[in-house]
């Protein structure tokens, strides 16, 4: 079976400041909810089905996903990559 192709979008909506021709949905000082929203993407990403898909692109955006430390992003590739390899019964 042919897999479709797809590319991913994930959102990380955190900046060092709101800029003000920005409409996405992103937010300035809070740094405090920034592993519990990282935790929470992870755990929504291993809710899906991607094994039968062809991820060509992850796009990463936001906000400023360079503004979080880098090791997240890592974590949320790490996901994408068990969750497409996961094997099903």
């Amino acid at each position: 079976m042919e897999k479709k192709e797809i590319g991913l979008y994930i959102h990380i909506p955190f900046c060092k400041h709101k800029c003000y021709y920005c409409d996405f949905k992103s937010f300035a000082n809070k740094d405090d909810v920034i592993e519990e929203y990282i935790d929470r993407l992870k755990k929504e990403i291993e809710e899906y089905e991607l094994n039968n898909y062809e991820i060509s692109t992850i796009y990463i955006g936001g906000g400023t996903p360079s503004y979080i430390d880098s090791k997240y992003i890592v974590d949320i590739l790490n996901v994408v990559r068990k969750v497409r390899d996961r094997k099903h019964y």
